[in-house]
């Protein structure tokens, strides 16, 4: 399984979002997506996907804490750990 992230760069005195969509292939192929209707930002490109016979068992992801009055993004990235099943 691998994955794809769009993100919107940082827009300055405008309204941040960060990370926007995600987009997973399945070990077979098949491609899913979360059919957001937030279309900002630029998809970055696949990651590795789990060597087989490992899959994802686990995920961390970065966030951005809130800073009171400065325009917090949220969600920044995420990575998928691999594990044996």
């Amino acid at each position: 399984m691998s994955f794809q992230l769009r993100v919107e760069a940082p827009r300055g005195l405008w309204d941040d979002t960060a990370a926007n969509d995600l987009t997973m292939r399945c070990s077979g192929g098949a491609v899913r997506d979360s059919r957001t209707l937030i279309y900002r930002g630029s998809w970055g490109g696949w990651s590795e996907p789990c060597p087989p016979p490992m899959g994802i068992c686990g995920l961390r992801t970065r966030v951005d804490p809130s800073q009171d009055d400065i325009d917090d993004t949220g969600l920044n990235n995420v990575e998928f750990v691999c594990c044996e099943p």
